[in-house]
């Protein structure tokens, strides 16, 4: 009884060392890379040390570029990326070195083999990212209907005017990428006129209901609605004052709302299909499953579910939106590599082509 209790014990214990080894080896990365620095006279340990750290650098460069260029703002990616570089290479304390010495320029050189623990280099990435509000802001598409034209025209222009003013990038339906928020606004002018001691006044009221949605599934993540009156008889007047007033209170109302969602979703594990047109073979299609799966440091896992017809379908487990899956393909070695073109981004659909 003893000896089949102990095998069952050495069995428990094997399967929960081979669950932490299985584990860890599915968000590492081994990588190398090499570091320079110009020699420092008298001072070879300094030399060596700078030289160590730009090795590092360019290990986190290799592992994240990709995901922070398509994480961060256009305007702050220099700086988003400069900082986390800097930061995140302090913490590859797992390393070897595989040559030292002065190159063939005259400066230091070292090439390391780095071991990179994927998801925690990308958690960190992400509160670099958060904490100095340099993470790129959803893409949002303006749908604005009323029952009169003029404040249906004014109202675009506004809201157009104000995302972008915030840094938001507005799309219509015509582009590749439909992929990010809806912003439906649905606004009702009402005129009524009446009169007092011989002279007519016209009250005007401008109503204003608007959702954001996923582009998606539809769901609703946040709503406002808001109304505002004023006695004017001059109609093009009244419109421009009361559509700047509710532009301005609708946007102050949802824009924090659609921030937090963003940045709490955009890190969450979630199904993404991925189409590959042109693709001539099988075996290519399972190239470049591996190749994806190499480049893309915010992949989870992708299968390759069917091939036919030169057009290959994955399934990817990706951590974050179909819109950042994108950025991060076309920002990494993959687009070169197979020659890909974005045929369209849309719901949790992402289809290319090889040109």
């Amino acid at each position: 009884m003893d000896k089949r209790h102990s095998l069952f014990d050495s069995i428990i214990f094997i399967a929960f060392v081979l669950s932490i080894i299985l584990s860890t080896s599915l968000n590492a990365k081994i990588v190398t890379s090499k570091g320079i620095s110009d020699i420092i006279e008298g001072k070879k340990a300094k030399t060596r040390s700078i030289a160590l750290n730009s090795a590092k650098r360019a290990a986190v460069e290799q592992v994240a570029g990709a995901f922070i260029q398509s994480r961060s703002s256009v305007n702050d990616f220099v700086f988003a990326q400069d900082k986390i570089y800097s930061s995140s290479s302090g913490n590859i304390s797992s390393y070897t070195i595989l040559s030292e010495g002065i190159n063939d320029f005259g400066a230091y050189e070292v090439e390391i083999e780095a071991d990179v623990d994927v998801q925690e280099l990308l958690d960190g990435i992400k509160e670099i990212l958060k904490v100095n509000g340099w993470s790129r802001k959803p893409r949002i598409t303006l749908e604005i209907s009323s029952n009169d034209g003029t404040v249906a025209n004014t109202l675009i222009s506004m809201f157009t005017t104000k995302l972008n003013q915030n840094g938001f990038e507005v799309f219509d339906h015509s582009k590749k990428v439909q992929t990010g928020f809806l912003l439906s606004v649905k606004a009702n002018f009402i005129t009524n006129q009446s009169d007092y001691q011989g002279i007519t006044i016209s009250s005007n009221s401008l109503s204003i209901v608007a959702d954001v949605k996923r582009t998606d599934d539809g769901q609703v993540i946040a709503s406002t609605s808001f109304e505002k009156s004023k006695a004017s008889s001059n109609k093009a007047k009244i419109v421009q004052q009361l559509a700047t007033q509710l532009t301005s209170r609708t946007w102050s109302s949802l824009k924090t709302k659609i921030l937090n969602y963003w940045q709490n979703e955009q890190y969450v594990a979630r199904s993404i299909y991925l189409d590959l047109e042109n693709i001539n073979s099988y075996q290519k299609a399972q190239t470049f499953s591996r190749s994806l799966k190499q480049s893309i440091s915010g992949l989870l896992d992708v299968e390759l579910i069917k091939y036919e017809n030169q057009k290959g379908i994955f399934l990817l487990k990706y951590k974050g939106w179909p819109e950042q899956l994108h950025e991060e393909v076309f920002s990494g070695p993959l687009k070169s590599e197979f020659q890909l073109e974005l045929v369209s981004v849309n719901s949790n659909h992402v289809t290319l082509r090889i040109n």
